[in-house]
């Protein structure tokens, strides 16, 4: 399966009707009373609509009144789009504000940096003067500790047996196991069903982007003995895709069903279980033999601050906090434990000591967004699909 060609990343998405893969597309809900079926390009329906028209039109009148002109960039167009029209629109609105960067030969490690891109309005025919403002940097492991971690990737294989029908249902999507504890449907959330395909979208697009950048080996790479179970993919490994879909969606589910304030979403039970799940799927790709644990860790945060900052630009937030995975200082013994990332209590990715941690906050004070610069397309989709869960 190509994930690009499907619209989305591994973890399953929006196909060009909006669906979500795993969870069930949004598509054409059947003929209402024999009216709503109709597919136009059969030659019968089509032949019956040129001799219909022929029949009722008659002489052609110029209209008595016709509709006023739409308005420009106004919120309540979104409503008359298609599902796949609203995806390009929101993945134009993403992407357009996300620019990479890999530090230049005198850095030690070299980091490939995620930047925000404010772009202010330009006055008249002037062009607008683009602001960078950190997102994420990344720095990859040594080739130390990626053969230190050949013996994580060889004990979780034990695991394979256990774990096959998981992994191999988790291949093209993990939206079926999130949906599960989150209940996603077509005909009861269909906005919060185009919500987290956006957020898969912009994650694949990151993510596949980094992994460029950085150019990490996968572990069959550096021993014969590894033997995948599945076909390991054609693209670098750090950071997992997996892991930063994943963490990405169980985030911005999560706050989505907190923000709405139905009592009982704000328990932590529900953001624990998502983030669980999220840490499952990731670590699966390891007992798969496909990533290593220092893998998902950079998944992981990698998901956890692009969700964190979808929400934020979504929901109208002044700013974001941007993060630096520093992939050098993963201890060679280290396996991926997701709570030791991510502070559930507080809900923030969590910063280790600067000397040796390898999850730290970029920069002391928030990133900061522009109000004028907020999007009303992505506060459009939020205000929608939480509106469903009220």
């Amino acid at each position: 399966m190509s994930y690009l060609s499907a619209g989305i990343g591994p973890l399953g998405g929006a196909g060009g009707v909006g669906g979500v893969g795993g969870v069930g597309g949004v598509g054409g809900v059947g003929g209402i009373g024999g009216v709503g079926g109709a597919s136009y390009d059969s030659p019968l329906i089509s032949d019956a609509l040129i001799r219909s028209r022929d029949g009722v039109v008659r002489h052609w009148r110029s209209p008595a009144a016709v509709p006023g002109p739409l308005d420009l960039e106004d919120t309540e167009n979104l409503d008359r789009w298609s599902s796949w029209v609203r995806a390009a629109v929101f993945d134009a609105e993403i992407v357009s504000r996300l620019g990479f960067t890999l530090e230049d030969a005198t850095v030690n490690p070299r980091h490939m940096a995620v930047w925000h891109l404010e772009v202010p309005a330009p006055a008249g025919s002037d062009a607008p003067a683009p602001v960078y403002k950190p997102l994420i940097l990344m720095a990859r492991p040594t080739e130390a500790i990626l053969k230190a971690q050949l013996t994580f990737v060889n004990h979780y294989a034990e695991l394979r047996p256990d774990r096959q029908g998981e992994i191999l249902a988790q291949i093209g999507g993990g939206m079926a196991f999130l949906s599960s504890i989150a209940q996603l449907h077509a005909d009861r959330t269909p906005y919060t069903l185009e919500l987290p395909a956006a957020v898969l979208r912009m994650a694949l697009f990151v993510h596949l982007r980094v992994k460029q950048g950085l150019a990490c080996r996968r572990p069959l790479e550096y021993s014969p003995q590894i033997q995948p179970m599945i076909v390991t993919p054609a693209h670098a490994a750090l950071p997992s895709g997996h892991a930063t879909e994943a963490f990405a969606v169980a985030l911005v589910l999560w706050q989505l069903m907190k923000t709405s304030g139905t009592p009982g979403y704000d328990s932590s039970d529900w953001r624990t279980q998502l983030l669980r799940l999220a840490a499952r799927i990731a670590i699966n790709r390891t007992v798969a033999g496909v990533h290593f644990p220092v893998d998902s860790a950079a998944g992981a945060v990698l998901g956890l601050t692009l969700g964190q900052y979808f929400v934020n630009r979504c929901s109208g937030a002044a700013g974001y906090r941007a993060w630096r995975f520093e992939g050098d200082k993963y201890p060679e013994d280290g396996d991926f434990i997701w709570h030791d990332l991510y502070d559930v209590t507080n809900e923030t990715l969590t910063s280790m000591p600067g000397a040796t941690g390898y999850s730290v906050e970029n920069a002391a004070n928030d990133q900061v967004i522009d109000p004028q610069h907020q999007s009303y397309v992505l506060a459009w989709l939020w205000d929608k699909a939480k509106a469903e869960w009220e």
